[in-house]
């Protein structure tokens, strides 16, 4: 539990890192979407893993043939898959609380050490590279953007990184990738202050956790916003029809958040996060 105290300023956060150099970024990202300097980027991507004890290239974004997630939504969904809290050495989820210890991510494929230490390499890589890296990302995001009638990205699949801030550019909408949508879940609290719409085509979900305060979230709702809740719901179990005035949707059945607002996600508690529910992180509405 002492890790998951210790004060954000303690720690080498990746998401304010990449903040600091955006302008940089966000031109790497176009130049990948451009396929400038895509050559060389590669290569030092392939270099960077064969030094970490991997044999080959590897693409960046998850897609949904591999994710059951992804795979549930109707639109064409692709995932950044990085490792989550500070396993690989640089934290990235800044406002993360008790779901460190029971993070799903650590199950399915993820209970493979060959998996962690390929999110590791891609984290790090990340953090070492973050040039390289934007441009492989814009070069895979146009790729599916020209393949597919509409597509969604969700680039925090494991992480709480504030993408919005990193790459406006997307978040806003690229002019050559205007079928791309953007959407992301996340603890930060100062999510609650808007409606969830930090970019023209990108949204945030606000993850409802131990330390909210459900009539701020409430609010946050009513303008517009969606929150999601880890419920003691039982698998499969019909969800509520309502909660504190607002409609409820199944969150286990699609991963397509973005085209929802002023609603509750229900999420029901799976594995070691059903018996969590005396700490306040898996609310107990039923």
């Amino acid at each position: 539990m002492a890790g998951i105290q210790e004060s954000i300023e303690k720690r080498e956060i990746l998401s304010f890192l990449l903040e600091s150099k955006t302008e940089e970024l966000n031109k790497a990202f176009t130049d990948g979407v451009d396929s400038i300097g895509l050559k060389e980027a590669k290569a030092s991507w392939k270099k960077f893993r064969i030094n970490n004890g991997f044999s080959s290239y590897a693409d960046l974004l998850t897609l949904p043939s591999v994710q059951h997630k992804l795979k549930k939504s109707k639109i064409y969904t692709v995932g950044l898959t990085i490792q989550h809290a500070n396993v690989s050495g640089i934290e990235t989820c800044a406002w993360r609380g008790l779901c460190t210890s029971v993070c799903v991510l650590d199950n399915g494929n993820g209970r493979y050490s060959s998996v962690q230490k390929a999110r590791n390499v891609k984290t790090q890589f990340l953090a070492k590279h973050p040039a390289d890296f934007l441009k492989i990302l814009g070069s895979e995001i146009k790729k599916h953007s020209d393949e597919n009638e509409k597509v969604l990205v969700r680039l925090n699949v494991n992480s709480d990184l504030r993408w919005y801030q990193i790459l406006p550019s997307l978040a806003n909408g690229h002019p050559k990738m205007p079928n791309v949508y953007i959407y992301d879940y996340s603890k930060n609290p100062a999510i609650l202050q808007g409606n969830g719409k930090v970019g023209e085509k990108y949204r945030v979900i606000y993850s409802v956790n131990e330390k909210s305060e459900l009539a701020k979230v409430q609010s946050f709702v009513s303008r517009g916003g969606t929150a999601a809740l880890v419920t003691n719901r039982k698998k499969n179990g019909k969800v509520l029809a309502s909660f504190m005035g607002f409609s409820v949707v199944d969150g286990d059945l699609s991963d397509d958040r973005y085209h929802e607002s002023g609603v509750w996600v229900d999420l029901a508690a799976k594995g070691k996060a059903r018996n969590m529910s005396e700490m306040g992180f898996v609310k107990n509405i039923y």
